[in-house]
């Protein structure tokens, strides 16, 4: 019996590696992004500046305004800038999602809640996040920072960070 154990590892061991050399940056198996945005926006992307892999997209984070707290979001929660909340258009509603700052290193869990402007994407813009959220990510002198986003999991509850 435990021979036969042994053998059957040693089987299925290439299998494994193989599977982590494709995604090997990839925190989950399930698919995040959203498909369908995704391809009704296609045009709108820029590809300069924009990299969509399987659960992790690279471009440029900005911030809400402070004038739109209170105003309805996408899930149909009111918007406050005090809570770990961003808007996205490539990932699906009520993601839990780690935003990364490229420059400093800095890292904050969000969760999507809201859609951006299409537009936005023709900038390079892959995030929108919260008053607090941005502050966090150390993006408040510039305004927007080059971040990497990749998805964690599901939730209809904001992260505490």
């Amino acid at each position: 019996m435990k021979y036969k154990i042994i053998i059957l590892c040693f089987l299925f061991a290439p299998f494994a590696a193989m599977a982590q050399n494709i995604y090997s940056n990839t925190l989950t198996t399930i698919n995040y992004l959203d498909s369908v945005n995704i391809k009704k926006y296609k045009r709108k992307i820029d590809t300069n500046r924009i990299t969509i892999e399987l659960n992790r997209v690279t471009g440029i984070a900005s911030f809400y305004s402070k004038g739109l707290d209170g105003t309805l979001t996408s899930t149909g929660e009111r918007y406050r800038n005090k809570r770990f909340t961003a808007a996205c258009n490539l990932f699906k509603l009520n993601t839990l999602v780690r935003v990364t700052n490229m420059k400093n290193g800095a890292t904050i869990l969000v969760r999507i809640n809201d859609r951006m402007h299409p537009n936005m994407l023709r900038k390079g813009r892959v995030i929108d996040l919260s008053g607090v959220g941005a502050h966090l990510l150390k993006t408040k002198s510039s305004g927007i920072v080059k971040v990497t986003v990749e998805a964690i999991g599901y939730s209809k509850t904001n992260p505490v960070n």
